[in-house]
């Protein structure tokens, strides 16, 4: 019986080695399928993706490589917007003296005229000659044609410049303009579906409101439209033979000074002159008034003065009167 047990756990163990062995194989090699599947996978996977690449490349054209190609489009696609132009208002002022006035102010008119503005004010004088023009020029032809005038008009004695940044104003009010048209909309839909009579007369006062608000918000935008595309120039033309300015006249030094302080001596005694000048009709009138009653015053301070006091001796004077004959005569 020994014996027989003992060949029953041989054959036993002889069986569980075996289940281990058949096993271990499986696992092994489920585990080399596992691993070189993958790396056949890449390997044939690579090829496809490759040749997928190089198709999408060559459909650029001229063989440029795919990578090249993709990453230029995507720079290009990352890059930032350009930024918005500035609305800008230009103003100038130039001064020249031409040897004719006349056919200087002609040619700055045609000048303005050709590059597509417009004049907006003339004004002219003839002794000694002057014009004055105020022209409206493109934004874009601004430089070029304020230079043209500094030259061919004559010979430029002064220039001066100056430009308004009003981007932020521009954009505020196109903000505006579109919220108050979402606005009226608003209100005409509810117009629309108005049910009482109330409700309407209501609305229509809204629309009107509305509408007006709209419509001065419009004006004020094309008016900044027309102020940014035209930059504004005052051309002022003087003869040879003109004066000059007063500012080129001024002295300085003590001269100048007690020219000035002449000048402010005089514009104080002329203003003390006006003051009295305007008050002089009520002065004269209140005199007029005060005389008679300054009189009438001192009258009645007189009577009550000599009523008061009786003047000397009348006190002895009224006894007398007052006593009897006889003691009197006794006296």
């Amino acid at each position: 019986m020994g014996i027989v047990r003992g060949v029953r756990h041989v054959t036993w163990a002889f069986v569980v080695l075996l289940l281990a062995g058949a096993l271990a194989a499986c696992g092994g090699g489920d585990g080399a399928s596992d691993s070189s599947e993958p790396a056949g996978g890449a390997a044939h996977r690579a090829p496809a993706a490759t040749s997928g690449e190089r198709g999408a490349g060559a459909e650029p054209g001229e063989g440029a490589p795919a990578g090249a190609d993709e990453g230029e489009g995507t720079g290009a696609n990352r890059r930032a917007p350009l930024t918005a132009a500035r609305e800008v208002v230009h103003t100038a002022s130039l001064r020249v003296r031409a040897e004719d006035v006349n056919a200087s102010a002609a040619k700055a008119k045609r000048l303005v005229t050709d590059a597509g503005g417009y004049v907006e004010q003339e004004s002219s004088r003839t002794d000694p000659p002057r014009s004055e023009i105020t022209v409206k020029i493109p934004a874009d032809r601004y430089g070029e044609l304020l230079n043209t005038l500094g030259t061919d008009l004559g010979s430029k004695l002064s220039l001066s410049q100056e430009a308004e940044d009003v981007t932020g104003e521009v954009a505020d009010v196109a903000a505006r303009v579109r919220s108050a048209e979402a606005s009226l909309a608003s209100f005409r839909k509810l117009y629309e579906r108005a049910g009482s009579i109330d409700e309407i007369i209501r609305l229509e006062n809204e629309i009107a409101e509305r509408e007006a608000d709209l419509e001065a918000l419009q004006a004020r935008e094309k008016s900044l439209k027309n102020r940014t595309q035209f930059a504004t120039v005052t051309v002022t033309l003087v003869s040879k033979d003109a004066p000059k300015d007063p500012e080129d006249d001024s002295r300085g030094g003590f001269i100048g000074g007690l020219q000035n302080g002449w000048d402010d001596f005089t514009a104080f005694v002329g203003g003390v002159a006006m003051v009295v000048g305007w008050l002089l009709p009520f002065l004269v009138t209140a005199a007029v008034l005060a005389v008679p009653a300054l009189a009438l015053v001192r009258r009645r301070r007189t009577r009550r003065s000599t009523g008061a006091g009786g003047g000397p001796g009348s006190g002895a004077e009224q006894r007398k009167a007052a006593a009897p004959a006889g003691e009197q005569g006794e006296n």
